[in-house]
């Protein structure tokens, strides 16, 4: 065990379970009948890994049974008495793979995409039956000898040290379309985005594989700037959520800063379900599931704790890559784990288009099938009963982050996904560097952060060329439903008259009860002051005017085409950092809210288990 033990810590969970489900099962000495269960008290699984605190802490829980599925079994003993024996852990193989694997795939796939770009786009040659041809071999296209990790973490440094001495007239990196760049988890020995050279080589010379880097790929280390990695350039340390109401654009917003930092983002929800299955194996979003390893918030806490705790919450992350950013729809429902938080994000889209894709999601239960216009007659009241209860949701759930915030005294950045269809460069530009300084003030990105933005976005290189607003339904994991793009995209159920005159009426009269509840101090937030108070006339906006989606007052979805600004946001300023928890209070939903996760047995039960899904329209192409 003692020599095999350094072999299998280097194994990945979804591996050891495989391993551990095979000693799980009996051997025919043991089984006596056919139908013979197996026991439970697997001495060869449990001993594998008892005998490392990283197995015993990261990996045994994986397989724990509750209590209320936990099977009892009669274990006859020598003497023949027999005893009870709980089934306290059950070895099975693992239904997800892990996120390391998954991004070891990704870049694989990224690789063969470059040869197979390459050959396409070199001229006067023609891809042959293996889609190389000589000019666009694999040696042009990445460095043999390499992990795929080593070689996104080689070609982003490079990249950013061959940009600060461009001016020096000296060789340019190769550079990739955004969609073929390797991804990487954040990096927690050597900072989290750019790097000195020193590190840069440092890095290098200690390589898993001790692989040096080239000296012709190193420019003239004499030219670069000294201050090229100063402050201004680095993220700041911990974890920044990404709050959204569900399909309010949080995949488009992840895809285009994991292309801008090329590090990966992640998700609080179960990695285990059918949705994030999809986005991790289908979409290249392989950080489902992953929250990261303890935030500084959590390193705090952990110094008041024993050394055996430490240790603990140590190899309980053992297998969990590093973040900077964290997909959640908390409160609207609980991710799986608890995180710690300094930052917020908070994605805002209308409720009409995001209700009406939430229903597509619940009926479908994908991110990309649209409904045919007959379940939309079918179920016309169980459509409208939804958006006359969700639109409570989206209301809450959105005043909840903003009182939070404020109250926490945390920095909350507010981003419209209308204004990130319409101009997705400027507000990345606000994302980037509200994730640097904690501010909104694009000013302060240096010349490489608006490269890497419109590099990420398919534009030129020559920063004074004009953008063009448009569509923006190329750049996400995968196309959305509505491909059109630009301002069509905006309020397009309105314009297909998705909800009848009551519902909107009822839409409007909710928001306006909430506000008035809230300014009558009688709300659940009652003591924290609303931030869309006049000084002038102390009069109040809902929260639909606040965000421009009013549809009578505001002539939503056309004031888009000039789109109204955003209500600043700002938070009360404690002498702390302030830090925000999600997961751990209870869900704005009600138990029984027969429009959260009832939908499912809701859907199954009209489509026979999902025998007979619902009609759906044909994806274009």
């Amino acid at each position: 065990m003692d020599s095999s033990t350094p072999c299998l810590s280097n194994l990945r969970r979804h591996t050891i379970s495989i391993i551990l489900a095979y000693l799980q099962q009996q051997t025919p000495s043991e089984q006596t009948t056919a139908n013979t269960p197996i026991q439970p008290h697997n001495r060869d699984a449990l001993s594998l890994l008892i005998t490392t605190k990283r197995f015993a802490y990261a990996i045994l829980p994986l397989f724990r049974v509750p209590r209320h599925v936990c099977q009892h079994y009669q274990h006859k003993l020598e003497d023949g008495s027999c005893i009870t024996i709980v089934e306290k852990y059950r070895f099975v193989v693992l239904p997800i793979q892990d996120p390391v694997t998954l991004l070891d795939r990704l870049n694989t796939k990224r690789l063969r995409q470059r040869i197979l770009w390459t050959a396409k786009n070199t001229a006067n040659n023609k891809p042959d039956t293996e889609g190389v041809t000589q000019n666009a071999s694999s040696s042009a296209c990445y460095h043999y000898g390499r992990s795929t990790d080593e070689m996104a973490f080689e070609e982003w440094s490079m990249m950013q040290i061959h940009h600060d001495v461009k001016q020096n007239n000296e060789t340019e990196w190769k550079t990739w379309p955004a969609h073929l760049e390797l991804l990487r988890f954040l990096d927690d020995q050597y900072g989290n985005m750019i790097e000195s050279s020193s590190n840069l080589k440092q890095r290098t010379n200690q390589s898993k594989r001790t692989v040096q880097l080239p000296s012709c790929l190193l420019p003239n280390m004499s030219k670069v700037n000294a201050t090229n990695t100063s402050s201004g350039n680095a993220f700041r340390p911990g974890i920044v959520l990404l709050a959204s109401y569900p399909r309010s654009g949080n995949t488009l917003l992840r895809t285009l800063l994991e292309r801008t930092t090329s590090i990966v983002t992640g998700s609080d929800t179960r990695p285990d379900r059918t949705l994030s299955k999809s986005l991790a194996m289908q979409y290249d979003l392989v950080g489902e599931g992953l929250v990261g390893k303890a935030t500084d918030a959590g390193m705090n806490k952990q110094k008041k704790q024993s050394s055996s705790a430490r240790l603990k919450s140590h190899f309980q992350t053992a297998y969990d890559p590093p973040l900077s950013i964290v997909k959640t729809h908390f409160p609207e429902r609980k991710g799986w784990k608890p995180v710690n938080s300094s930052r917020v994000l908070l994605l805002i889209r209308n409720p009409y288009d995001s209700i009406d894709s939430y229903w597509n999601l619940c009926c479908t239960n994908t991110h990309t099938t649209s409904l045919d216009e007959s379940v939309y007659k079918t179920y016309a009241n169980k459509f409208e009963s939804l958006a006359r209860h969700e639109i409570q949701i989206w209301v809450d759930f959105h005043y909840y982050w903003l009182d939070v915030c404020e109250k926490e005294g945390v920095p909350l950045l507010v981003v419209r996904y209308e204004d990130l269809v319409l101009d997705p460069e400027s507000e990345m530009q606000r994302v980037i560097a509200f994730l640097m300084e904690d501010g909104d003030d694009k000013s302060l990105l240096d010349s490489f952060w608006r490269w890497r933005i419109r590099h990420a976005l398919g534009k030129s290189d020559n920063p004074e060329s004009q953008s063009t607003t448009g569509n923006t339904s190329n750049l996400g994991s995968y196309q959305p439903r509505s491909s059109s793009g630009g301002i069509l995209s905006i309020g397009k159920t309105l314009r297909k008259d998705r909800y009848s005159k009551s519902t909107l009426t009822h839409m409007h009269d909710v928001a306006a009860t909430v506000e008035a509840n809230r300014n009558k101090n009688t709300s659940k937030f009652a003591n924290i002051p609303s931030i869309n108070k006049t000084k002038k006339n102390q009069s109040y906006e809902t929260i639909l005017q606040q965000f421009g989606y009013d549809i009578c007052k505001q002539n939503f979805p056309e004031n888009f085409k000039h789109p109204p600004p955003v209500v600043a946001f700002a938070g009360k300023q404690n002498k702390t950092p302030g830090r925000v928890t999600i997961n751990k209070s209870p869900e704005i939903r009600s138990i029984d809210d027969e429009f959260g996760r009832k939908m499912t047995h809701w859907r199954r039960g009209e489509t026979d288990n999902d025998a007979n899904p619902f009609p759906t329209v044909a994806r274009r192409r």
